[in-house]
């Protein structure tokens, strides 16, 4: 039971996640609008579940219901209105004294109300139960849920928008797309393309529409989950064993495990050695797994798993 729940909090921290009134927008090479300048409240924004919602003066306090949420509140500057947070927010530092609401899946309903926050930033876990005894007691619930570097970019665009923080919002941002950029640019030089098998536990993987398979498409891999029946697919055995993967990525099962799979011999990445292997304790991993400020330099540990020899120079 303990290996199939880190499974499911594996899977749900890599899940998993607007309109202005301000002046001073621009684009960056992505498309993604920045902002700048101080907000002008009342702000509707559209958030990642597409509903619209208005926010009629700057929050002073913020919930965040998932690591990523935290650390873009962190990154913008916003920390001292961070209130509450779950006990996976681990990062920064400066997030283990702010008061927790136990888990993402599950917080504490009762502790959320009493610490009563203007703002809280969630995933979609949030149950339609939760969110009306919250919305009733004034509180406005922002679903982040990005699928793309650019959704994450834009996610921290909009946090830079509720908390009057644009200017460091569009700092970070356009310091996250040069970063990528330029990985992009050095992915783009190699000419023997390789094709990946991301395990992210129990063989469930990142299919069509997923976060890292966004990431391996820019890193120039093919990801042999694209073509999945769905976003997170558990593929089997014999699927993997076909479709011979080059590089085995893995964000959960250790490798001794994994070469020990029966056929697994057969395959490319697991015959020349190939096996990528992230601890999902390791803060390596949640570089690579959670869709926040660091995903970029999760972006870049994967380019260097899977083509060294243009990465790790």
């Amino acid at each position: 039971m303990k290996s199939i729940l880190a499974v499911l909090i594996v899977i749900a921290l890599v899940m998993p996640f607007s309109g202005c009134q301000q002046s001073g927008a621009t684009k960056t090479a992505s498309g993604v609008d920045t902002k700048s300048g101080a907000t002008t409240y009342p702000l509707t924004i559209t958030d990642d579940s597409g509903t619209a919602v208005t926010i009629d003066k700057e929050p002073q306090k913020i919930v965040s219901l998932s690591p990523s949420d935290t650390e873009i509140i962190f990154v913008i500057g916003a920390g001292s209105k961070l209130v509450g947070r779950t006990d996976y927010c681990d990062y920064p530092a400066e997030a283990s004294a702010v008061t927790s609401i136990g888990t993402f899946k599950t917080p504490n309903l009762e502790k959320i109300i009493e610490l009563a926050p203007d703002i809280v930033m969630s995933s979609d876990f949030v149950s339609d139960e939760m969110a009306q005894q919250l919305k009733a007691i004034g509180t406005k619930i922002i679903v982040v849920n990005p699928t793309s570097i650019d959704g994450v970019m834009n996610n921290i665009v909009m946090a830079g928008q509720i908390a009057n923080a644009n200017d460091k919002a569009k700092e970070v941002v356009e310091g996250m797309q040069k970063q990528r950029q330029e990985l992009i640019d050095k992915a783009a030089t190699v000419k023997d393309q390789k094709s990946v098998f991301i395990d992210i536990g129990k063989f469930y993987t990142a299919g069509p529409g997923s976060m890292l398979d966004s990431m391996l498409t820019e890193l120039n891999a093919k990801n042999i989950a694209a073509d999945a029946s769905s976003q997170w697919a558990q593929l089997s055995t014999e699927e993997i064993i076909a479709d011979n993967p080059d590089v085995y990525v893995s964000l959960y099962t250790k490798p001794d495990v994994i070469k020990a799979t029966a056929g697994f011999d057969k395959i490319n990445a697991i015959a020349n050695d190939k096996v990528v292997y992230f601890d999902y304790l390791t803060p390596e991993s949640d570089m690579i797994q959670r869709p926040g400020p660091r995903i970029i330099d999760g972006m870049a540990l994967i380019a260097a798993g899977i083509y060294p020899e243009v990465f790790s120079k």
